[in-house]
Order: C-alpha cells, then structure tokens, then sequence
C-alpha cells in the first residue's frame, strides 16, 4: 500500500508531504482546486511519461517521492533488477531545470519501464478516461484476463504468437526472394559457367602476352641469334681479330706493366664475346616456330581481354574473385528451394503451435465469463440496479497476440430488455458502475494492494451514490482505496477525508490538501450537500451520513 506522497515544485503545488493510510480515503474540492494534480504526481512517480513542463518553477527540480510497502514476493523482481530490497521501498520521480526526467527505486537509478513494472503490481490507478475504455472490446477482454488470473497465459500466447509471425514473415520474405533470384539464375549460370570454363590463373594474362610475343617474332629472333653467332664467330668475326690483337701484343706484354693489363683487358673481352656466341647458338637452337601455338596463345588473350572488358574490372585476380561471387549465387537461388521447405515445416509447427495454445487459452476464458458476468449482475444489484444482467459474447477468430477470443459485453439494466452490446444502451453512470464491479472483482482476483479511482462515480446520485460508497468502504476493509469525489454519500463513507483547496496570492495560485478532523469532515460534506451556502439541514444531514458509514 501507499504509506507517503511527497511532492515539491510540481504543477501548481509547491511543497507537499501526506501519510496516506489504511482503508478508504475520500478527496474531495471544489473543481478546478487540482484534485487530479495529486493523480498526476502519483501517475509521475510510477512510471508516466511527462505531458509537457510539469515543474511550477522551471529553475528549479521538480521531484515527486511516493513510499509504498512491497511484500516479499517482490524480492525476486527486485534481485533480478539487480536494486536493494526495502519493505518500505521509495519511488522518486525528479524533473531537473533543463526539463531532464530522472527515476529512482531506493535511491538507485532505473529505467521508466522499471518503475512501471514494479508499481504495476502494487498500485491501479483508474482515471475518467477509463470508463470510455470499456465500450473497447479488447480491453474488456483485459479485464476478463485480469480477473481470470490469465495474465501469465496471455503473455506466453504472445510469445507464440510473435514466433509464429516471425516466421511467417520470413517464409513470405524468402519466397519473394526467391522468385526473384529464379529470373537471374540463368544468367548468373552463364556467366559463372563461363568464368569457370576459363580457368583463369592470376597474372596469367601478362605471362601469355609475353609468350605471343615470343612466338610471333621466332623467325626473325632466329635470324638475329643466328647473325650474331655469324658475326663473332666466322672467320672474319670478331673473335679472331681479338685474338689476333692478343697476340700483338703478348711479347710487349712481357716488359711492359701497362701492356700486361690491357692484354688481360683483350683477354676479358675475348672471353666475353665467346660466352655471347655460345648463348646466341643455345637460345638459337630454342627458338620454335609454331602456327598452332601461336593461334592458341592468340585466342587465349582475347579470352582474357573480352572477359576483363565485359565485367569491367581490372585484371584475372578480380575476374577469379567474381567467378566465386557468381558460384556462391547460385548455390544461394539453389539453397533457397531448401530453406523454403525448411521454414514451411516449422511455420506449419509454430501455428500449431500457437493454435493449440489459444484453444487453451479459449477454454480458460470461455470457463470464466459465466462466473464473472454472474458477479458483476450481482453487484450491479447492489448499485441500485436490480434488474440489470451482464453477459459476454464470446466469437473465435484468427489467433492474434492475444489469442483468438473475441469478447463483448452486453448489459441490460431493465427486465423487459435483452442485453445488448454496453456501447450501445447504457447510460454514463449505469458504464461507471460497471467498471467499479469489474475493478472490484479484478482487484479480489490479484490481490491487488492499492486502487486509486479518479472520479468513476461520474453519473450517479442518491440512493445509487451510497450504494457505491458502500462498495468502496467494503473494498477499503480488504486493500487501500482512494477516490476523489463529488459525492457527499460516497466521502462520507470512507475511513479519511483529504480536502484539496486552491488560493491565490501575489506569488500565484497554489494547491493544498490536508486531513480533516471529524468536525471539519462535518462541514465539509454538508458543503458538498448544500453549495457554498452551508444550512443547519445540511450540517445535520451531513451528521448522519458520517454516522451512518
């Protein structure tokens, strides 16, 4: 339960500290004082999303504390989340100058989904808008789930659900693919095919080029070898007119240091000019002129070049690595027949799956609604309606997230009339108490510590009014219930009176709220009765709704 509200710089609030307690607390003003301030504060802390500058004094943080106490089948949560365990655990909400929205759980900061998964559990809040919610359909199904304990069962149906689509989305996906990749196999066939057929061999191109060259010019490079062999070897060569120079000078050579060095100089040249014969004759007798090899290498660099010039890249290297590319394609187009088949066995299994999940999950409900509808009409009963009937229809479509049921409330308030889908017959306050039995019954099922009611006695009065305060006081016997009211039938039945009062001053408008004493209960409801005019009739009226709670 909520055991302190702390706000400071919020909204038209400026300093504000309230022990809430036990039972049922009533908050009551006249409109317009910031009733719904406080809800907005408390909504603040548990994890609400801000709606504009909430700060009163944007130069200055805005922070809003609430102290709850969890029990200790909250440890769990609170050891997965990796935060320190209080019974008494404090949440802060603080808004820093720039606007900077901070959350806190025992003073360690966390995340917003945080705060609100904790406080889910702990504390409702049912606001105005609320109400309207339940012509919704799938938020009566909500309620339902809610009261029927199913929230574990619709979430692992959601699970389902999720895994089912995704795979069906993916099948859908890969088929699309695949249709697509069955138009360009052909061609990336080709031209992998054509690549392969090639054997291409990185560098091979220069190599070849430099072959054809060879083979090209083998007569006249014959020739050439063969002329200079001829002109250092025959008898007129140059060899024997080295060697005849040698010999001039061997004898000079004998007296003569200088004539030593260049007959060693004739003698190198001599030597030089016979290892270039003999290689001229060797590469001489290497030379072959082949027609055959020469078409062949011909057609090998045309193979090249218009393989190079139809891919537009650079050299073989990059020709080999698209070559791999082109045969990774194919066996991607090839593979994706057998992903196929693949994915329709397990998106066949995953809606089975989910299927038979959600006849499950059918069954549970279908097994609720009776009882449920039942204790709702008999609540309705004892809001002053005693011939109202509450009803489900219930319809099996296509499973979706949560599940295949597709509810509708029907409600009769007289006798005479089948009930009919509540959206279309019942009146603002026959929807009010509605929603105030189902909160009541869903907040019986979970256990739910704490219920906040912003104003759901919207659209009653009289006898009906006091039948509902009646409602609320027992709830208030089980958990902690507060509601703001207008109604003098329903403030004076609950356990304490929070007053909220507006005043203005040269430093602006400010909200306050505080406890009143039994005395001030007592003017305070004959107010609500009376107007702003309090009569004797009213005090005294007033008197006997406080004693009669």
């Amino acid at each position: 339960m909520l055991t302190r509200l702390s706000i400071s710089n919020y909204l038209l609030i400026e300093e504000l500290e309230l022990d809430l307690r036990k039972g049922l607390t009533a908050i009551t003003g006249e409109t317009g004082s910031g009733k719904s301030i406080l809800l907005g504060a408390l909504g603040l802390a548990m994890g609400d999303r801000m709606d504009g500058n909430v700060a009163r004094d944007p130069q200055r943080k805005c922070v809003v504390e609430v102290e709850v106490e969890v029990g200790k089948d909250r440890k769990t949560w609170f050891a997965e989340n990796e935060l320190p365990f209080e019974p008494r655990t404090l949440l802060r909400r603080q808004v820093d100058a720039g606007g900077r929205s901070r959350a806190f759980i025992n003073d360690t900061p966390v995340k917003l989904e945080q705060l609100r998964d904790l406080t889910a559990g702990l504390v409702h809040v049912h606001s105005q808008h609320q109400t309207l919610l339940l012509h919704d359909h799938a938020f009566q199904l909500r309620l339902l789930d809610h009261h029927a304990g199913l929230k574990d069962k619709v979430a692992e149906c959601a699970e389902l659900h999720a895994a089912w689509w995704t795979l069906d989305r993916e099948l859908a996906h890969l088929k699309e693919e695949e249709a697509k990749a069955q138009a360009e196999l052909d061609y990336v066939k080709f031209q992998s095919d054509e690549l392969q057929a090639a054997q291409l061999v990185d560098g091979e191109l220069a190599k070849a080029e430099q072959a054809l060259a060879r083979t090209e010019n083998a007569e006249g490079t014959l020739r050439a070898l063969l002329n200079v062999e001829a002109a250092l070897t025959d008898e007129n060569g140059a060899l024997n007119a080295v060697a005849a120079a040698k010999q001039q000078l061997q004898k000079p050579a004998a007296h003569d240091t200088a004539l030593a060095q260049l007959l060693q100089r004739v003698e190198s040249a001599r030597i030089e000019l016979q290892d270039i014969a003999d290689e001229a004759a060797r590469q001489a007798e290497q030379v072959q002129m082949d027609p055959a090899e020469a078409a062949r290498l011909t057609e090998r660099v045309d193979t090249i070049n218009r393989l190079l010039r139809k891919h537009r890249v650079k050299d073989e290297a990059e020709l080999i690595a698209l070559c791999e590319q082109l045969t990774a394609r194919c066996g991607e187009i090839g593979s994706m027949a057998d992903r196929i088949v693949q994915l329709e066995l397990e998106e066949v299994a995953a809606r089975k799956a989910l299927l038979v999940f959600a006849d499950s999950l059918s069954k549970a409900r279908r097994k609720a609604m009776a009882p449920l509808a039942e204790q709702v009409s008999t609540l309705l009963h004892e809001l002053g309606m005693p011939h109202a009937v509450f009803v489900f229809e219930h319809q099996v479509a296509e499973p979706g997230p949560t599940g295949a049921d597709r509810i509708k409330a029907c409600f009769s308030a007289n006798a005479d009339r089948a009930p009919e889908p509540l959206e279309r017959v019942a009146s603002g306050g026959e929807v009010s108490r509605v929603m105030l039995a189902l909160l009541t019954l869903a907040a019986q099922s979970t256990g739910l510590p704490t219920i906040v009611f912003d104003e759901i006695d919207t659209g009653v009065s009289g006898g009906t009014a006091d039948r509902v305060g009646e409602l609320m006081a027992r709830m208030g016997k089980q958990r902690q219930v507060v509601t703001i009211t207008h109604l003098p039938q329903i403030a004076s039945k609950a356990d304490e009176h929070l007053l909220v009062t507006k005043t203005s001053d040269a430093k602006g408008t400010h909200t306050n709220l505080r406890f009143l004493d039994d005395e001030e209960r007592v003017l305070a409801v004959a107010q609500m009765l009376s107007g702003r005019k309090t009569t004797q009739a009213a005090l005294e009226n007033a008197r006997v709704l406080l004693k009669g709670k």
